[in-house]
């Protein structure tokens, strides 16, 4: 099973005003990760208020104090302009000075909140916590410096995958070690190559018996030797306990595994013998394509030990038209795309055991730029920019509403749904896990039994033995 990327994070079109995006499939927890930041902002301003003025009683006016008035003529104590009824005694005053302490109490609001706004905007931490700190972090480094140097030169497919493994091991592993079994298991298979009679020239007899060696039980009598087939792992098959139960390691440890760590032992052992395989993709699934001795492509399913067609594939009812079209299913990964998607299980490999952080960027801007349509490393990139996203949203602790008062906050939101479309638009629609098993068991039906039947038994025929 492959393991994809994280749970869904919904945010609406009502809650931050952008287009929900139509899928979205995470591989991990989306907020398992994120830290626990209280937002604490201190600010005190010392609010002096005056007392309200003191009013006096007024004096009540003699009759000799009143003025002649012509009603034609304005009072001489009345302002031109100013309300005839309005009195200037104790009310206006005590009025007046209330509306003063109101304005005073608003000015003083006004500072207080453009001064909250200001320090909270230099106090927010707009990257995400780095785990480089950690020592078993460098681990990770070296080897994605060594995949790095490996992008312009011819590679070892062992050695790749042997990097991603032992870095989530603590390079606590030896190379050594694991090329000699690997060595081992290649003499064992030219050993049976030679006991049937097959050319080792041909790509099709070097297929056939890695797909023998994966499938059923092989038996070199004259040395003693037998290997029984490997089997499906259903504990855990998509790691979410134990990362490790991903590895070829746990794989050659306890002779059981899935999609992931299958396909991988094939690519390695078909590297050992010298024959050409690839590794393909499918939706929440990888599996291996070769080409017989007339460059037919065959697709090998290990989970189940048999031989299958495109059609099967296509039966799924998860292959999308843009998937399609982007060729982010099917095909047969070239050198530099495999080396992309090593990239990719490294930086989940990270992202599992510390957490996501600027090296998990680091590495899947490489996969990407190695392949730009490696639809797994753009769906870890997708979790990336949702979690620096919801890390700084959560430092703020504003309304969506105002997520524009914050330029840079605005935009991580922009670049997380800009990535949302991008997954999207490849075609990535995720299986539901019960799906995808009932998918997996349709290989046991009848038809597809005997469409595996018939295929063997046509590639038997065309084989090239020795002379």
């Amino acid at each position: 099973m492959k393991q994809t990327e994280m749970n869904k994070t919904n945010r609406t079109k009502q809650e931050f005003g952008k287009p929900q995006r139509k899928s979205r499939h995470f591989a991990y927890q989306t907020h398992a990760f994120l830290p626990s930041f209280g937002l604490t902002i201190i600010l005190t301003i010392a609010l002096t208020i005056n007392s309200f003025g003191q009013i006096e009683t007024p004096k009540p006016p003699k009759v000799s104090t009143f003025e002649q008035v012509n009603i034609n003529q304005t009072p001489t104590y009345i302002t031109p302009g100013q309300n005839n009824f309005q009195r200037n005694n104790g009310t206006a005053i005590y009025d007046n000075d209330l509306k003063r302490q109101q304005a005073r109490r608003q000015m003083i609001y006004d500072i207080r909140r453009e001064a909250e706004m200001a320090n909270s905007k230099t106090t927010i931490s707009y990257e995400l916590p780095s785990y480089g700190h950690i020592p078993a972090t460098t681990h990770y480094k070296t080897a994605f410096d060594e995949l790095v140097d490996m992008v312009d030169t011819t590679y070892s497919v062992q050695r790749a995958n042997f990097l991603v493994e032992n870095a989530f091991y603590e390079n606590q592993g030896s190379y050594e070690s694991f090329d000699n079994f690997i060595s081992q298991i290649g003499q064992f298979l030219i050993w049976k190559m030679d006991e049937l009679n097959y050319n080792q020239n041909s790509n099709l007899a070097k297929n056939l018996i890695l797909f023998q060696f994966f499938s059923d039980t092989l038996k070199i009598e004259s040395k003693n030797l037998e290997h029984l087939p490997f089997k499906y792992e259903f504990d855990d098959y998509m790691g979410r306990n134990d990362w490790a139960n991903m590895f070829v390691e746990k794989l050659l440890r306890t002779n059981k595994g899935q999609c992931h760590s299958l396909p991988l032992l094939y690519m390695i052992l078909a590297e050992e013998i010298g024959s050409k395989a690839h590794l393909a993709f499918s939706p929440n699934h990888s599996y291996i394509k070769f080409q017989d001795d007339n460059d037919k492509w065959i697709n090998v399913e290990l989970t189940n030990g048999m031989l299958t067609t495109d059609a099967f594939i296509l039966q799924s009812g998860y292959m999308k038209a843009e998937a399609l079209q982007s060729k982010i299913y099917m095909q047969p990964l070239t050198e530099k795309q495999f080396l992309s998607e090593m990239m990719v299980d490294l930086a989940k490999g990270y992202s599992i055991k510390f957490g996501y952080d600027e090296f998990v960027e680091q590495v899947i801007e490489k996969a990407i730029e190695l392949y730009p349509n490696n639809v797994f490393a753009q769906m870890v990139k997708s979790d990336y920019r949702t979690l620096h996203f919801f890390h700084v949203q959560k430092q703020i602790n504003v309304p969506p509403e105002r997520i524009h008062e914050y330029p840079k906050a605005n935009e991580l939101l922009d670049k997380m749904y800009e990535q949302y479309e991008i997954v999207d638009n490849l075609g990535c629609e995720e299986m539901p896990l019960e799906d995808y098993e009932k998918w997996l068991n349709s290989l046991k039906e009848t038809k597809q039994k005997q469409e595996n039947q018939q295929l063997i038994l046509k590639l038997n025929k065309s084989i090239e033995f020795k002379r």
